[in-house]
């Protein structure tokens, strides 16, 4: 965990009104624990299905030209000063706002001094955290349309339906996004993305 970077990034997020989801009853768990083994046996196909529509196909199309273009510029930037990665770096931003930075210690070390000493404006870790926003209200979109088909289609009676969706949502609660950058290419990885890199 890379505390400045943490501050940096939780600051933007809670200032963006990016919350913790609310936690679910016992009914949820319930419901949860029940139709578990049916919804992971569908649950894939159906977020694929649901990042497939043009919507979310432009949208998923959209953050990963935003991350080619991001990833390019702080490799650009890093290089400038002198900073030069061994391995890939991993920026992960979780729904309830907490983030972690996966690495080497050297690689770490080296990406927390940049992102400190950064004057950009707006900083890279600003535009880390936007990119990570946007990138969780989108994922937030396919898993409800991919909770909504499976619950539909699955749920053999009306409350089953808000039953299996709620239950579905729920284990979406602990949604992650991840940024990854290396010393050749980027990625942005989040539920519902299409494989890219740059």
């Amino acid at each position: 965990m890379v505390t400045g970077l943490n501050a940096s990034l939780l600051n933007y997020l809670s200032t963006q009104g990016l919350d913790n989801s609310a936690a679910n009853g016992k009914a949820t768990a319930n419901a949860r624990a029940k139709n578990n083994s049916v919804t992971s046996q569908a649950s894939r196909a159906a977020l694929q299905r649901a990042a497939g529509t043009a919507k979310s196909s432009a949208a998923n199309h959209q953050l990963d030209t935003a991350q080619k273009k991001l990833g390019s510029e702080l490799r650009a930037a890093m290089a400038k000063v002198g900073v030069h990665l061994s391995g890939a770096i991993d920026i992960s931003v979780k729904s309830d706002g907490s983030v972690s930075v996966g690495g080497s210690d050297e690689d770490k070390a080296a990406v927390k001094a940049f992102l400190k000493a950064d004057t950009s404006q707006p900083s890279f870790a600003n535009r880390i955290a936007e990119q990570a926003k946007e990138a969780m209200k989108l994922s937030t979109t396919i898993q409800q349309s991919a909770a909504i088909s499976q619950a539909a289609k699955l749920a053999k009676t009306a409350g089953g339906v808000m039953s299996l969706y709620t239950s579905l949502m729920h284990q979406t609660s602990s949604t992650s996004v991840v940024f990854s950058v290396s010393p050749t290419s980027s990625s942005l990885s989040y539920p519902g993305a299409l494989a890219t890199n740059a």
